[in-house]
């Protein structure tokens, strides 16, 4: 069913288009489409809703509006009206309900927050009126639980960010600007060069709450190279993370030099433990590579680890992923994150036309990971959502008691400063009442190479007080 939307209120377009994406593949965004009028009007007291097309009878309803309500209230109100609304016309049309009900954001938690700080009670309104289905409002209401005492903690520290964005290979659900080490790596010496003057650039007046090394991977550097960048950040023992993502990189050497450097946690990260899945998307290793890799950091010093796995991944059943998951259990990593597969823009599988879509395979993989986990004694403590996931799950973040990330509830929850430094790295500045500036670095490695004195300049304006 192909569908396109207007509106009298042009700030809410964007979002009530998601609302028609979420419900690929019963329904699809397409400007040729049946077009459905969303329209909301002010009446005395309140506002009315009214959402129509040749396609179904129109939905008319009227809210009433507390007398007092801030012009940002009323237009959060109207929004969150129009969608739900939306919503309902769609079930209709389709005969499908969400998981997440009318929710499009990426930050479901946020919303949560914000109905707490309404004097509403979260999970009736989730459930009621947003159309949430009754488990994923569960696992919200237990991220906000296991966040307490952890989210908007010391305000006072800022987190840091430093972006490597190397791999060996390009997995084929990968669209960011990572590139393939090749042989000669002739990038790489003057990217470690550049990037410490970044680091070191880096305004130091703040105590840090957190360190994120991420990528790409960044031990896809050699030992000599990682230990130059690690010894910039000059830990002074924070939480401090790296990724490892891809089992081949990691060596006893560089195990050691994470230990040496402060390294607090690492992420090694199987995504499945079927070896066909591994070939299919473009993961350069093996299984027995990812036990040698758990191995090596378990031995090489006292890490929490985490594991990234992903669901609706290409030939992949049910029976796959229950596997993975369970030899994960086994493992018994402090953190395991489960992502749903988004098929992104300028991915291997968008360009070739890989469908993620599923009529229920999504939901119950994730469903899956969240009951198996929680029994075993882990937490639910961070989620986000994208686009282009097969019903629209989530990717959440497991945490064994004592163990939670504090850099990924900051991120996800935008509680503290940023501090990033490396090419596509966005620093972040918070100045209260939900404004947020943001600073981003070139994202091509070249640029970054070839405008670093610009950049170093624009950051420490940025920063300055």
């Amino acid at each position: 069913m192909k569908l396109r939307v207007e509106t009298n209120r042009e700030n809410t377009l964007n979002e009530l288009e998601e609302v028609i994406r979420a419900f690929a593949p019963h329904a699809v965004l397409d400007m040729d489409g049946e077009l459905i009028s969303a329209e909301i009007s002010e009446i005395i007291a309140g506002v009315h809703t009214s959402i129509r097309s040749s396609l179904a009878p129109e939905i008319n309803r009227e809210y009433a509006m507390e007398d007092g309500l801030s012009d940002l209230m009323k237009k959060r109100l109207s929004k969150r009206y129009l969608k739900r609304d939306l919503y309902d016309y769609l079930v209709i049309l389709t005969g499908k309900t969400l998981s997440y009900g009318s929710l499009t954001g990426i930050r479901p938690t946020k919303l949560y927050y914000e109905l707490i700080s309404e004097g509403v009670d979260p999970e009736s309104r989730l459930t009621d009126f947003f159309r949430v289905t009754p488990n994923k409002v569960r696992l919200l209401g237990d991220i906000v639980a296991t966040q307490d005492g952890i989210i908007g903690a010391e305000p006072e520290k800022v987190d840091w960010f430093v972006n490597i964005p190397f791999c060996p290979s390009r997995c084929a659900y990968c669209s960011f600007l990572s590139e393939v080490i090749r042989p000669k790596k002739s990038n790489l010496p003057a990217y470690t060069d550049a990037l410490i003057r970044d680091i070191l650039a880096v305004p130091s007046s703040r105590p840090r709450r957190a360190i994120y090394v991420g990528g790409g991977t960044p031990t896809s550097l050699e030992p000599d190279l990682l230990d130059r960048i690690l010894a910039s950040i000059d830990a002074k023992g924070e939480e401090f993370t790296v990724e490892a993502g891809r089992p081949e990189t990691l060596s006893e050497e560089k195990v050691a030099v994470l230990r040496s450097r402060g390294v607090t946690r690492v992420s090694v990260n199987p995504q499945s433990f079927k070896q066909e899945t591994l070939d299919l998307i473009g993961r350069r290793h093996t299984v027995e590579d990812i036990f040698r890799a758990y191995d090596l950091v378990r031995k090489g010093g006292d890490f929490d680890v985490n594991m990234d796995f992903i669901t609706m991944l290409p030939g992949e059943s049910f029976e796959d992923f229950r596997r993975s998951m369970e030899i994960a259990i086994d493992l018994a990593p402090e953190n395991v994150t489960v992502h749903s597969l988004s098929v992104k823009r300028g991915s291997v599988f968008a360009e070739n036309g890989y469908d993620n879509r599923s009529d229920g395979l999504a939901e119950r993989m994730s469903d899956f990971a969240c009951d198996a986990l929680e029994r075993a004694g882990y937490r639910p403590y961070y989620i986000y959502r994208q686009k282009n996931t097969s019903g629209r799950q989530e990717n959440v973040g497991y945490a064994k008691p004592g163990k939670v990330c504090r850099y990924n509830v900051d991120i996800m929850e935008e509680t503290h400063d940023i501090y990033a430094s490396g090419a596509g790295a966005i620093s972040k500045r918070l100045f209260g009442n939900g404004r947020i500036e943001r600073l981003a670095e070139v994202k091509e490695i070249r640029g970054y190479l070839e405008r670093i004195d610009e950049l170093i300049e624009k950051k420490i304006a940025f920063f300055k007080d």
